[in-house]
C-alpha cells in the first residue's frame, strides 16, 4: 500500500502531548509557612540578586548567581501577594520594597521557569542568552473568564516573559527592587546597576508548555473519523490575549490533522526577532470530517469574533491586515475567506436561486451562512501549502471511499440545519442526488468532482488580496510532468494562477514543515510588514 493512501485512512504520525511537570510557585521548598517566614526568605533573596548586580554581572558565575536569586525571589513574590494586589509595592523585611510592574496586555496567574520545562515536542530550542530569568505565564481558563474572552480556551492564555529586578536607593528609606516582567520578544536588552545588558528569552519553552496542555488538544485522526466527540474543540485558539498592536497571522490545519501540525513552523518563525514584535499566533482547530463549506463558514465566524475584540481595544489598524496559512484542506478554508460566493453555491447545488426554488424563510436563514458569504475585508494575505484547489483524485478512490464511509458526522449537532438538508433533497432532484448518500464529508469535498471544488474554482478572489502558494514536488518531477505531486495533491491542483508567489519544494505533503517553507513563509510575512510601512 502506498504511503500516501494513508492521508485519508489512518494517521501517519500521532504526537503524545504528555503534561509536563513545573514546579508549583509560592511555595517554599522546606515546607514552612510562606506568612511566616517568606518575608525574611524574600528579602535574602533579594539581597543576594542586589549583590550580584552589583557586581556587573560581566561573568557567567554573576549572571548565574543573579538569575537563581532574581527565581526565588519571583517565586517568594508571587506567594505572597494575589490577584487583587499583585501590582501594588511589597515590603521585604526593612531592608527592601518590591515594586512590580509588566505589560499592560498580560494577565497572569502562574509563571513557571522556563528552564523546568522540558524539549519533548519542538526539533530546535530557541533561546537568547543574556540576563533575567525567562518564564511561560498562564492566565487560567475559568468560566467567568470565558464571558469575556470569548477566545479563550481550555487552556487559558500563556505567554513567554522575562523577570529581572534592578535596585536603587530611596534616602533613608527601603532600597528599591524594581521587578519587572518584560515581553521578551519586544525587549532585547535592559538596564541593570546603571549598565545595559543582553535580555535573556526562550522563545520554545512556551510552545513546549502549550503543546505539553491536555487541554487544548485534539487527535487529527478521531476528529476526523467521530468529528461530532469533537465539535466543543471548534474555534479560534488565542495562545495569549489579543493584543491589537500585532497583526493577526492564523493557521488553519488540513484534513485528519490538528493545531500540532504547526509546532514546528510556529517556534521557527519565532525566532525572528522583527515577526515576534509585529506578529500575534492564532490556530483554527476543526474536526476535519465536516464538510469544508461548514468549517469555512464558522472560520469566518471566529474571525469576525477575533475582529471586534481587537477593534474595541481602539489601538489602531494592524487587525484589518490579518494573514491566513493554511495547510491542505485548511487551505479551501481559508480561501472561503476572501472569495465572493455571489449566488453560484445556491445554483450550482440546488439548481436556482433560492427564491426561486420555493424555500422558507426558515431554511434561506438556516443556510445561508454557508451559502452566501463575502470577502472578508480584514484578511489582506493568504498562504497556501499543499493546497487541492481542484481536488485529489485519491479522495475518488476505493479505499478513500471505505474511510469516508468510517466518517461519523456530527448529525444533530448541525441543528435544525440537518433536518432543513434532509427535506430539501426530498423535493429537490439535484440536491437530493448530492445528499443521497447522506451529509457530504470533507473527504467528498476532495474529489475533483466534487460540486464544492468546481464551485471554489470559479468564486472570485477579493482583487486586493494577495495569495502566495507553497508547493511540495515529492519525487522532484518537471512540473509540466502530470505525475508531478507531493505524493497526495497534484501539481496542477496546488497551483493557483494570479498567485503574488509560488515556491515548489522537494517534499511530499507535509511541505509546511520543510525549513524551506518555513523560511518563505517568513519572507512572506516580511514582506507584508513592509508593503504596511512597519519594517
Amino acid at each position: 500500500m502506498k504511503r500516501a493512501w494513508i492521508y485519508f485512512l489512518l494517521p501517519c504520525i500521532a504526537l503524545c502531548l504528555d503534561a509536563c511537570t513545573t514546579t508549583k510557585p509560592g511555595l517554599l521548598s522546606s515546607g514552612i509557612s510562606l506568612r511566616e517566614k517568606g518575608p525574611a526568605a524574600l528579602e535574602q533573596a533579594l539581597a543576594d540578586a542586589d549583590k550580584a548586580s552589583a557586581s556587573g554581572l560581566t561573568t557567567n558565575e554573576a549572571k548565574r548567581a543573579y538569575s537563581e536569586a532574581v527565581e526565588r525571589a519571583v517565586t517568594l513574590w508571587l506567594g505572597l501577594s494575589d490577584a487583587k494586589n499583585r501590582a501594588n509595592s511589597m515590603l521585604a523585611g526593612t531592608s527592601y520594597r518590591v515594586q512590580p510592574s509588566w505589560p499592560a496586555n498580560l494577565r497572569f496567574d502562574e509563571l513557571i521557569p522556563a528552564h523546568t520545562i522540558k524539549s519533548k515536542h519542538l526539533k530546535r530550542r530557541i533561546t537568547r542568552e543574556g540576563v533575567g530569568v525567562p518564564y511561560v505565564t498562564r492566565w487560567n481558563y475559568t468560566p467567568e473568564r470565558k464571558k469575556t474572552e470569548p477566545l479563550m480556551t481550555e487552556g487559558g492564555y500563556f505567554s513567554t516573559i522575562t523577570a529581572t529586578i534592578d535596585f536603587r536607593s530611596a534616602g533613608k528609606g527601603p532600597r528599591v527592587a524594581s521587578l519587572v516582567l518584560h515581553d521578551s520578544r519586544g525587549i532585547e536588552t535592559v538596564t541593570l546597576a546603571g549598565r545595559r545588558q543582553p535580555l535573556a528569552a526562550d522563545f520554545s519553552a512556551y510552545g513546549e508548555f502549550l503543546l505539553s496542555n491536555k487541554n487544548i488538544q485534539m487527535a487529527g485522526i478521531k476528529a476526523l473519523l467521530r468529528s461530532s466527540k469533537y465539535m466543543s474543540k471548534l474555534g479560534l485558539i488565542a495562545m495569549e490575549h489579543p493584543d491589537a498592536e500585532r497583526i493577526p497571522v492564523v493557521f488553519v490545519h488540513g484534513l485528519m490533522s490538528r493545531p500540532a501540525t504547526w509546532e514546528n513552523a510556529i517556534n521557527e518563525l519565532g525566532a525572528d526577532p522583527v515577526l515576534q514584535k509585529r506578529y500575534q499566533v492564532y490556530m483554527f482547530r476543526y474536526p476535519s470530517g465536516v464538510p469544508v463549506v461548514y468549517s469555512s463558514a464558522k472560520l469566518r465566524e471566529n474571525l469576525a469574533v477575533l475582529h471586534d475584540v481587537l477593534e474595541k481595544q481602539g489601538k489602531g489598524w494592524l487587525h484589518h491586515h490579518m494573514v491566513l496559512i493554511g495547510h491542505s484542506m485548511g487551505g479551501l478554508v481559508s480561501k472561503g475567506q476572501i472569495q465572493d460566493s455571489g449566488d453560484r453555491l445556491w445554483v450550482t447545488l440546488l439548481g436556482d436561486t433560492p427564491d426561486k426554488i420555493g424555500l422558507s424563510q426558515t431554511e434561506y436563514d438556516a443556510l445561508r451562512n454557508y451559502m452566501e458569504f463575502d470577502p472578508n475585508p480584514s484578511v489582506s494575505r493568504v498562504i497556501f501549502a499543499a493546497t487541492p484547489h481542484r481536488g485529489s483524485n485519491m479522495a475518488d478512490s476505493k479505499l478513500a471511499h471505505i474511510g469516508r464511509r468510517l466518517v461519523s458526522l456530527p448529525g444533530r449537532t448541525f441543528g435544525n440545519t440537518f433536518d432543513i438538508l434532509e427535506d430539501i433533497a426530498t423535493r429537490n432532484p439535484q440536491f437530493g442526488r448530492l445528499f443521497a448518500n447522506g451529509m457530504p464529508t470533507s473527504v467528498d469535498n476532495l474529489s475533483p468532482e466534487s460540486p464544492y471544488v468546481k464551485i471554489s474554482t470559479s468564486l472570485p478572489f477579493r482583487p486586493d488580496v494577495r495569495l502566495h502558494s507553497i508547493i511540495g514536488n515529492k519525487e522532484g518531477r518537471p512540473l509540466t510532468d502530470p505525475k508531478c505531486s507531493d505524493g497526495v495533491v497534484p501539481y496542477t491542483s496546488a497551483h493557483l494562477e494570479g498567485v503574488k508567489s509560488e515556491i515548489v519544494v522537494r517534499s511530499g505533503h507535509g511541505v509546511h514543515e520543510k525549513p524551506e517553507a518555513i523560511e518563505e513563509m517568513r519572507r512572506i510575512l516580511r514582506l507584508h510588514l513592509k508593503e504596511l510601512n512597519l519594517n
